[in-house]
């Protein structure tokens, strides 16, 4: 569970859009400004901010559907070659996003499907941090996620805090409590 002031968090929920099927009318509600009247017929497509979705699917006044960077053919291009993939493009935070959407949309599925992604990604992404020259790193920042990206920087500044210490760093310290003499019990 996200902490309640996590930025990330709240950028999931604010900035990503849900496609959402009404159940129920609702009146008094100006979700298209073109409209003549403000209700929504049941029926009703429209896509929401992920918070209004997920309050209105609580409330089985509409049903969330799966958004467009989970559908089919990103499941396809994902299982063929997955670490070549632009998710970023897709969803920022698609990982978090999957995550949150995967119970109210109803797709079994949907959590194997992430789980597979991110280990498959995850080996590349490490593989290329502790390999790339500073010229790939803006090609390969270019289609990973927030999560991927934090940890290909961690991955980076963990290998060159290793190299570091390998080429001559600080060795074995001894420590202060280990140069004192003992007191004679008497």
């Amino acid at each position: 569970m996200a902490s309640y002031y996590d930025i990330d968090d709240i950028l999931v929920e604010e900035q990503l859009r849900v496609p959402v099927v009404f159940q129920q009318a609702v009146n008094g509600v100006d979700i298209d400004p073109s409209a003549e009247t403000h209700c929504v017929e049941p029926g009703s497509k429209v896509e929401l901010p992920y918070w209004l979705a997920h309050e209105l699917h609580l409330r089985k006044v509409a049903k969330m559907k799966a958004p467009a960077c989970f559908n089919q053919r990103t499941k396809l291009e994902l299982g063929a070659d997955g670490a070549s993939v632009d998710l970023r493009s897709r969803c920022l935070y698609f990982y978090e996003f999957g995550c949150k959407i995967a119970p109210l949309v109803g797709d079994r599925d949907m959590g194997s499907f992430l789980l597979s992604a991110f280990r498959t990604r995850y080996q590349k992404i490490l593989a290329k941090a502790h390999n790339a020259a500073f010229t790939a790193h803006s090609k390969l920042l270019s289609y990973l996620t927030k999560e991927e990206t934090n940890l290909y920087e961690a991955a980076q500044s963990s290998m060159a805090a290793f190299k570091k210490w390998r080429i001559g760093g600080p060795r074995f310290e001894r420590a202060s409590v280990l140069g004192r003499k003992r007191k004679e019990a008497n």
